[in-house]
């Protein structure tokens, strides 16, 4: 009987070995927002309401992580609004997040504070790094010359120091790349440069390009380390949608836009699988999800949802 028995668990226990496996876990779903919010949010007519508006959009985005730019001094007010986790990179970077922080990044002597930092995020198990990013405003972008060669512009453009600031802040990353299969990387940020994405064959005529192609220096440079431009993946037409981010009036008298912020990320385990841009010329920002907001910033921002694994 005793064999009997035992002959019938093995059966059974074979049985269970060879059912088939249960469904991968569904992924969960990280949405990030980006956005220079251009001295804290005070507009120059009505300062408190710049800045009361500013926060009145973070929060209607319903954005699971904010990375902004220009935070100086609502840094506290912001995190306060949202009730979210918070760090201050620099007067000028903070990072805020609905899910816990568990780390925070800088790399003293190496890159400054006020142009790049982050922090590690459990999101429900899974650690995501995000990072915010400042580079500088010069040579400014607006005054690209556009009638000479590639080379002539590229040179014109490394003049400044985002050659130099985007190189230093993927070689402290050069670590963290090496895990961002287990552990992703988003990276967001006014990166105050043109991409190499948008200034393409197809576009030499629009946009202010002036007839000029250009393979952007920092672009390139995020690309050549496998970063993914999120926006520009989910909506690769630059013709159909170029997703200004930055509003300028020239000496004629017309709006100048570019797009001049971004995220970007790097991983197996994430997949960019909507990224919108909204900006003052946007109907659905000023209503933005059902609420009017005076949109007090020079920046459009950039809205990208992640499927994380």
């Amino acid at each position: 009987m005793k064999t009997i028995l035992m002959t019938c668990a093995i059966a059974l226990a074979a049985v269970a070995c060879t059912c088939p496996e249960s469904k991968e876990k569904a992924p969960d779903t990280l949405t990030v927002l980006s956005w220079n919010v251009w001295h804290a949010g005070h507009s120059q007519e009505i300062p408190q309401e710049g800045c009361k508006n500013t926060m009145g959009i973070i929060k209607k985005s319903g954005a699971d992580v904010i990375l902004t730019i220009e935070t100086y001094g609502c840094s506290d007010n912001i995190a306060d609004c949202l009730g979210y986790y918070h760090r201050l990179i620099s007067d000028n970077l903070s990072i805020y997040s609905r899910y816990p922080i568990v780390k925070t990044y800088t790399f003293p002597g190496k890159v400054s504070t006020f142009n790049f930092g982050g922090a590690e995020i459990d999101v429900n198990g899974k650690h995501v790094r995000v990072f915010d990013t400042w580079l500088h405003y010069l040579p400014d972008a607006r005054l690209v010359p556009t009638d000479k060669p590639e080379a002539d512009i590229l040179a014109w453009d490394d003049e400044g120091s985002r050659d130099d600031e985007i190189r230093a802040i993927l070689s402290v990353l050069g670590p963290m790349m090496e895990e961002c299969d287990s552990i992703p990387i988003i990276m967001g940020g006014d990166f105050n440069s043109h991409s190499h994405l948008d200034w393409t064959e197809d576009t030499k005529d629009m946009y202010n390009h002036g007839g000029a192609t250009v393979r952007w220096t920092v672009s390139e440079e995020m690309a050549k380390a496998g970063f993914k431009d999120s926006f520009r993946e989910v909506n690769p037409d630059p013709v159909e949608n170029p997703g200004a981010t930055w509003f300028s009036d020239n000496d004629g008298g017309n709006t100048r836009m570019d797009r001049i912020d971004f995220i970007y990320y790097k991983g197996d385990g994430i997949k960019a699988t909507k990224s919108e841009i909204h900006n003052a010329y946007l109907k659905d920002t000023l209503d933005f999800r059902g609420k009017k907001f005076l949109y007090s910033s020079d920046h459009g921002f950039v809205l990208t949802e992640f499927d994380i694994r």
